[in-house]
């Protein structure tokens, strides 16, 4: 199943999500799944790392035992999330809507069996040449920082496939990021690893995001000093699970955030194809 092309969104009232109002687009939906365009700053389960951020997992399943007419048209026993994203990653968030789907949905993922497409943007070492990048350095928690470091003798297997789709005259690039499994900051911590950490992912040594006037010194006025985006530019763009059986889905696709997408025309970068654009 493809995005969703209606307009069709659920509320949630602060301070479920934080201090703000939010409407999250549906992306897509059956019988068995829900899947949401998550903004950045939210998670989508408790995780120890996150702790005192809100999170989708209990945001829909207060929503859906307080009778919110949004949550019962989607005809769930409960809302559980199928994969854990950073919170700092933006895209596309699948939940299962009763405990059979959950546990299917789950093993697919965790067998390896989802193809997932990330955005980012990050440096490009124009001498290098390379435009494909492989990294499987098997990752492990930090003992004391929330954050993925490499270990070939205690860590996890994972492999990450990058692809550069464009580069702007500025240096920075737009990445293509593809997994069919990402553990916690699996994308972000691979990325550092080949010296190219992701655009304002300071926590892996990623730059800060540039300003007009570090794109064009002669630009003058207030303002120009300003970074042109905050947070990480990270976003889960698609995500794709088993064709065939009764969960199977073509591809849940999720436009980027307007800040991304406004960043990327500001650098004079385009998405390629038919990927969309918030």
């Amino acid at each position: 199943m493809a995005a969703s092309s209606d307009a069709s969104a659920i509320g949630f009232p602060p301070p479920l999500l934080g201090a703000q109002p939010l409407r999250l687009p549906v992306l897509g939906e059956t019988a068995d799944w829900l899947a949401l365009n998550k903004p950045a700053g939210v998670g989508v389960r408790e995780y120890p790392w996150d702790l005192g951020l809100p999170n989708l997992d209990t945001a829909l399943n207060q929503q859906l035992q307080e009778g919110k007419p949004e949550l019962l048209r989607t005809q769930a026993a409960l809302f559980g999330s199928v994969y854990y994203l950073d919170p700092v990653i933006s895209g596309v968030a699948v939940f299962g809507k009763n405990r059979a789907a959950v546990a299917a949905l789950r093993n697919a993922y965790g067998s390896g069996h989802c193809d997932c497409c990330f955005y980012l943007l990050a440096r490009h070492a124009a001498e290098s040449g390379l435009t494909e990048r492989l990294a499987d350095a098997p990752l492990l928690p930090h003992n004391t920082k929330p954050k993925m470091i490499p270990s070939t003798a205690k860590g996890k297997r994972a492999t990450t496939t990058f692809h550069c789709s464009a580069v702007a005259a500025s240096g920075w690039a737009l990445w293509q990021a593809t997994t069919t499994y990402f553990r916690p900051h699996q994308v972000r911590a691979h990325a550092a690893t080949l010296e190219m950490p992701i655009l304002g992912d300071t926590l892996y040594g990623g730059l800060p995001a540039p300003s007009l006037h570090d794109l064009d010194n002669k630009k003058r006025g207030p303002g120009v000093q300003t970074p042109l985006f905050e947070g990480v530019a990270l976003h889960l763009a698609e995500v794709r699970f088993p064709e065939t059986g009764p969960l199977a889905a073509a591809g849940i696709q999720a436009a980027l955030p307007r800040s991304f997408a406004a960043l990327l025309k500001r650098l004079g970068l385009s998405l390629p194809g038919a990927a969309l654009e918030g």
